[in-house]
C-alpha cells in the first residue's frame, strides 16, 4: 500500500513537471508569435477593414457608381494613364474589331424610345468606328421584364453588341444573343497597370478585383505557418471561459447573507448571459423595474469588445425606449455621483444598463480567485451605496413626488 502511495506521488510530480515545461515552452512561443506579427504590423503589411476608398465610401456595390467609373476607363484620353488598353481589351474579348485611328465614345444612360413612347436607358453605350457595344449593368439587381428585348430592339439599327454585365459568371439572367462579362473580368482588362496609371485607375482595379491580385494577405499568411498552433491554444479558450464563468459564481453566491436577507435576489439565463441580480419588489412599477446585477455574457468573454470581462451595475428593463423613459432618466441622474465614486463610470442607457463597470482580475488575468472576490465586493458596494438612492427615486414616484424630492447626492 505504501509502495503504491509513493508510486501515485511520483507520477503526479512527473505529470506536473511535464505540464509546467509545456506551458512554459507555450509562453516562448506565444512570445515569438507575438513578436512576428508585431514586425508584419510594423511594416505596415498585416491589413484589416476596408481595402480601397471605393468600399470605404460604400461605392463599390453601387450599379451606377460602377457604371460611371467604367466608362471612366473606357475613354483612352482620361487621366486614369491606361490609354486605350481596356477598351482595346474589351473589344477584343468581345471578338470585334478595334480601330485603333478611330474615336471612342463612350455614353452613360443613353435613351431611346419605343413606338408607344416607353423610354428605355442603356446603362453603357461604346462606339469605336462603325462598331457599337451596348451593356446592360448588373450587380445586386436582377433583370426585370422585357428590358432587355427593348434595348436589343432599340439598337438594332446600329447592330449592337450586347453584353450582359453580370457580377459573378453565374448569373442566368442574360437572355439570348446577350454576352456574358463579368466585374472582375473588367479588372483583367485593367491589369497589369501601366507604370504611369493613376491613384484612381489602381483603387478601381482592387475593388473590381475583388482582392485576388491585390496585395497578399499576410494575416492569412501568418495564420497558414502557424495554424496547428493557434488552433491548440484557441481550444483552451473553452475552459478557460468555464473557469472565469465560475469564479463569478462564486463571486454571487459569497455575497454578504445581511444584504440577501434584505434584497431579493435571482440567477437567470438569456442566451449564452448569465446574471445575477438584486432587487427589491418596491423597485418595480408597472412594466419598469430596476436591480444591481452581475451579468457576464460567454460568447464575449477574452474576446476584445464589451463582454471581455463580467460587469456589474445597475440594470432595468423597460416597455419603452430606455433613452424616452423618464423613470430611467431620473434614476440615471439620481446615481450619477454615487456610482462613479464606486467606478461605474460606463453608461448605456440604450441597452438598459444605468451605470456599470468590468470586474477584472487584480495583479494578473488568471488570478481568478480575486476576480470572484472583486464580483463579490462589487455587488456588496454597489448595493450598499445605491439600494437607498433607488428607494428614493421610486418612493417619489409612488407619491407623486416631483424631481425636487429626489435628492443630488449619495445617499
Amino acid at each position: 500500500m505504501i509502495g503504491d502511495e509513493q508510486r501515485l506521488r511520483e507520477l503526479t510530480a512527473e505529470w506536473n513537471s511535464i505540464d509546467r515545461s509545456q506551458v512554459t515552452a507555450w509562453e516562448s512561443r506565444v512570445a515569438a508569435l507575438s513578436q512576428e506579427a508585431a514586425a508584419i504590423r510594423a511594416a505596415g503589411r498585416w491589413r484589416t477593414g476596408k481595402r480601397t476608398l471605393m468600399e470605404v465610401l460604400g461605392d463599390h456595390r453601387l450599379e451606377t457608381r460602377l457604371v460611371t467609373c467604367l466608362a471612366w476607363v473606357l475613354r483612352p484620353e482620361e487621366h486614369h494613364g491606361l490609354g486605350d488598353q481596356v477598351v482595346r481589351g474589351f473589344f477584343e474579348k468581345l471578338g470585334l474589331p478595334f480601330d485603333e485611328a478611330a474615336r471612342v465614345r463612350v455614353t452613360v444612360e443613353e435613351s431611346r424610345y419605343t413606338a408607344d413612347g416607353v423610354q428605355t436607358r442603356a446603362d453603357l453605350v461604346v462606339r469605336v468606328g462603325r462598331s457599337c457595344v451596348l451593356v446592360e449593368a448588373k450587380f445586386n439587381a436582377k433583370q426585370h421584364g422585357d428590358q432587355c428585348e427593348r434595348l436589343a430592339e432599340l439598337w438594332a439599327p446600329e447592330a449592337a453588341t450586347l453584353v450582359f454585365l453580370a457580377r459573378d459568371g453565374h448569373e442566368r439572367d442574360a437572355p439570348a444573343g446577350w454576352s456574358t462579362l463579368t466585374w472582375r473580368d473588367i479588372a483583367g482588362l485593367m491589369a497589369p497597370l501601366p507604370p504611369g496609371s493613376s491613384a484612381g485607375a489602381r483603387d478601381l482595379w482592387e475593388t473590381l478585383d475583388g482582392g485576388g491580385l491585390a496585395m497578399p494577405d499576410e494575416k492569412t499568411k501568418f495564420y497558414l505557418r502557424h495554424w496547428s498552433q493557434i488552433q491548440e491554444w484557441a481550444s483552451l479558450r473553452g475552459e478557460a471561459v468555464k473557469e472565469i464563468g465560475a469564479a463569478a459564481q462564486r463571486g454571487a453566491e459569497g455575497v454578504d447573507p445581511a444584504i440577501l436577507a434584505a434584497a431579493e435576489s435571482e440567477w437567470f439565463t438569456v442566451g449564452s448571459s448569465q446574471t445575477f441580480e438584486l432587487t427589491r419588489s418596491s423597485w418595480r412599477l408597472g412594466a419598469f423595474r430596476a436591480t444591481i446585477a452581475l451579468q457576464w455574457t460567454e460568447a464575449g468573454l477574452l474576446v476584445d469588445g464589451d463582454s471581455t470581462w463580467p460587469y456589474v451595475g445597475v440594470r432595468i428593463e423597460s416597455a419603452n425606449r430606455f433613452t424616452k423613459d423618464r423613470l430611467a432618466s431620473r434614476l440615471t441622474e439620481r446615481l450619477r455621483t454615487p456610482a462613479v465614486q464606486l467606478g461605474w463610470t460606463h453608461s448605456q442607457l440604450s441597452q438598459g444598463w444605468l451605470w456599470w463597470r468590468f470586474v477584472t482580475p487584480v495583479g494578473s488575468d488568471e488570478d481568478l480567485e480575486s476576480l470572484a472576490e472583486g464580483c463579490r465586493t462589487a455587488l456588496e458596494d454597489g448595493w450598499r451605496e445605491l439600494s437607498g438612492p433607488i428607494d428614493e427615486v421610486f418612493a417619489a414616484e409612488t407619491t407623486g413626488g416631483d424631481e425636487g424630492d429626489v435628492g443630488s447626492g449619495p445617499g
